[in-house]
């Protein structure tokens, strides 16, 4: 568990990270959408599906792989000692599904602070910056 606690702080560092760049190189864009109509509150839930969104990829690219490796290391490491056979390993469901749900969580979470900056400039300011 404190090794899934420090793989998620890690990915909130991403995701954000990720999140800010997003809303530096695409100011002009939000600043057009704002200009047209977008609220801030939009713009925030926009980031917010958009952070979710990363999270979630990340979080189902890495389940499948790790659940594939798993497997195989189980396979290969306790197979021929324990007897252990494809049919006897099983997934972990309520725990796959906790990781998701925190990976959907910290997805919105790492949205905040890049929403936060990307409402305060305003629309004329941001299509005037070149």
């Amino acid at each position: 568990i404190g090794l899934l606690g420090v793989a998620v702080v890690i990915a909130l560092i991403g995701v954000a990270n990720t999140l800010s760049l997003s809303v530096v190189e695409r100011r002009r864009e939000n600043a057009l959408l704002r200009a047209l109509g977008l609220t801030k509150r939009q713009l925030r839930l926009t980031l917010a599906v958009e952070g979710v969104l990363l999270a979630a990829v990340g979080a189902l690219v890495g389940l499948v792989l790790g659940l594939a490796y798993g497997w195989i290391g189980g396979l290969l490491l306790l197979g021929p000692t324990a007897g252990v056979t494809i049919g006897s390993l099983s997934v972990p469901w309520s725990s796959v599904g906790a990781v998701l749900l925190v990976a959907i969580a910290a997805g919105v979470l790492a949205s905040v602070l890049p929403a936060r900056g990307a409402v305060k400039v305003p629309p004329v300011a941001a299509l005037a910056a070149d």
